[in-house]
């Protein structure tokens, strides 16, 4: 009995001595009781701020725009009770040998987590789209880049050490290996395998080393891909841990990917094949089956788990459009019931595409004016799945445009640079309206790669700047971004400009062109323009828009734009 006092006092005075030498601060519970478990809980319904601050570039490389609080709020307005944050941060080093990241870009991130928690959410932030370490998994690079996933992740984690315990670290991303140039994304090597461990490993012991809070922080480590097949298939070893029951596995799940990601299935599930549909072999049985291993696996090990990312492509045949629509929600619904009723944390991946194809994971439409609901079907099936309820868009009436005034052109013609329409409004067609000029363009979105509207003035010499729903624009715009719209789908741009950039307008005229685009019509109107004012009937089918251009399927009471005119629905 004193031999084994001795030796667990001996323990206990090797642990203290531990911690007094590795971690930079004393390790604070205070605030810090969530297990991992209860954390991943209390997800009610997650999303992800995707395409954002993990851009290459910056912040809106990828052509989304900067986030705002206003972002925040809305989505927390529709449900959302976490967010996870895919942040790449290597791009935004002021120290390469020390990995130490710029103060402007942790104050950035830091703001984001800062207004995301102010709406009583809880917070992932991560290391994504890092390619030095997570298209490396290979001994040759294992001992570089643990070195430098160590120095990174203590410069991130002693940032935020003292948050409270609604934000969660997760340390890497999916980690493929890069073969010849291909991502090879088919069941890792041993090898592959055992770096992604080491990386897990390296994560961990690095934040816990900066003390504080991050001593007990919930932390999220990954399988290799974050396929959670290959977690369970073997070789994945959940890291060690100086605090019990605060570590989450994390995987994604685009399952089956023939429907969800590539997208050459249009229907899923039993239910669809009974309509005679043609489905993919994998369906709600083999997602259940699949989830429920995953519980067994590591949740009743005491382990988190975290759905970091899920969700399918919006895609259709225009000929069962409807059918295929509701079948997405179906599918999220499946995906996220099945998360939920076993504790997992599940986040949908949004990427703010919209359209009808590949990579069109578009939910809540983001837009550097406004933000909205940019796909009903998948937010509907989230939101039945999390037992939510679902929050139905009213149109935003209101506003005082006029978008009567003199047609310039009319047509139907691809805008694609030089090789497409380029137009040229004369000096005088802006000289006769007055420094109150509104140029409304309407057109629908037609692109393969990306879609803009750039304008010169008239001698093509220079650009000039112009106000779009309050928002002032240098040279051009993504129309995407700035009305919310989706490929395939129309819309109207009203632009107004300054009284200095006016007056050269006035003498010079203006070139209009652009990439993506198919014009329409072209108009000039001004403060004292002709508009037509109707009461639109609640059967009307005509195609309307909201003053900020976007489409209305189902107008109600406010002030609408069809055919370039302004109309009142009573």
């Amino acid at each position: 009995m004193i031999k084994r006092i001795l030796t667990t006092a001996c323990t206990l005075l090797s642990v203290l001595a531990i911690h007094a030498l590795t971690t930079d601060v004393a390790p604070d519970q205070t605030d810090m009781t969530l297990s991992a478990q209860e954390w991943d809980k209390n997800v009610v319904l997650g999303w992800n701020l995707g395409n954002s601050l993990e851009s290459s570039g910056g912040e809106t490389g990828w052509g989304n725009p900067k986030t705002t609080q206003d972002m925040i709020k809305y989505i927390k307005s529709q449900g959302v009770n976490a967010i996870r944050i895919p942040v790449r941060w290597t791009e935004q080093l002021s120290d390469e040998t020390n990995m130490t990241v710029k103060e402007t870009w942790l104050n950035r991130v830091k703001e984001i987590v800062d207004w995301s928690l102010a709406e009583d959410m809880y917070v992932i932030i991560n290391v994504h789209h890092e390619a030095w370490l997570d298209r490396n998994p290979f001994n040759s690079k294992k001992t570089e880049n643990n070195k430098k996933l160590s120095a990174l992740w203590k410069c991130i984690a002693t940032f935020f050490r003292d948050y409270d315990q609604r934000l969660a670290f997760a340390g890497t991303n999916e980690t493929i290996a890069l073969v010849d140039g291909q991502e090879n994304w088919n069941k890792p090597t041993a090898e592959w395998q055992e770096v992604q461990n080491s990386y897990n490993q390296t994560f961990v012991d690095a934040v816990r080393a900066t003390g504080g809070k991050n001593y007990y922080r919930h932390l999220v480590v990954q399988t290799y891909a974050c396929n959670g097949y290959y977690g369970l298939d073997g070789g994945f070893i959940i890291p060690t841990d100086v605090v019990e029951g605060r570590m989450s596995v994390e995987f994604h799940c685009y399952d089956p990917y023939e429907y969800a990601g590539s997208g050459s299935y249009y229907y899923w599930g039993k239910k669809y094949k009974d309509m005679g549909k043609s489905v993919p072999s994998s369906d709600e049985t083999t997602l259940s089956n699949y989830f429920l291993r995953i519980y067994n696996k590591w949740w009743k090990e005491g382990l988190g788990v975290v759905l970091g990312e899920y969700g399918a492509t919006c895609h259709y045949k225009t000929d069962d459009k409807e059918t295929q629509m509701e079948n997405l929600q179906y599918y999220y619904k499946c995906m996220v019931s099945e998360a939920r009723k076993r504790g997992f944390a599940a986040f949908a991946w949004d990427n703010n595409a919209f359209g009808n194809g590949s990579e069109k994971f578009g939910i809540f439409r983001r837009t550097s004016s406004a933000m909205s609901i940019g796909n009903e079907y998948s937010l509907k099936g989230i939101c039945e799945g999390a037992g939510v309820e679902y929050k139905e868009p009213e149109n935003q009436g209101g506003g005082d445009t006029p978008t009567g005034g003199t047609v310039f052109w009319e047509g139907d013609a691809m805008m694609d640079w030089g090789d497409g329409l380029q137009l040229t409004v004369p000096a005088s067609e802006f000289e006769a309206m007055g420094k109150d000029v509104r140029l409304t363009l309407q057109y629908t979105l037609d692109y393969t790669d990306y879609n803009m509207i750039q304008f010169f003035y008239g001698d093509w010499q220079a650009n000039p700047s112009f106000i779009i729903n309050g928002t002032e624009y240098e040279k051009e715009y993504i129309p995407s971004n700035v009305h919310g719209v989706g490929n395939g789908e129309s819309c109207s741009s009203t632009i107004t400009f300054s009284e200095s950039v006016y007056n050269t307008l006035a003498q010079k005229g203006m070139a209009i062109q652009g990439h993506g685009v198919r014009l329409n019509k072209v108009l000039l109107s001004n403060a004292t323009s002709d508009v037509q004012t109707v009461i639109l009937s609640s059967q009307s089918t005509s195609q309307y828009y909201s003053i900020d251009g976007r489409r209305v399927v189902q107008p109600k009471k406010g002030i609408y734009i069809q055919g370039g005119k302004k109309y009142i629905k009573q």
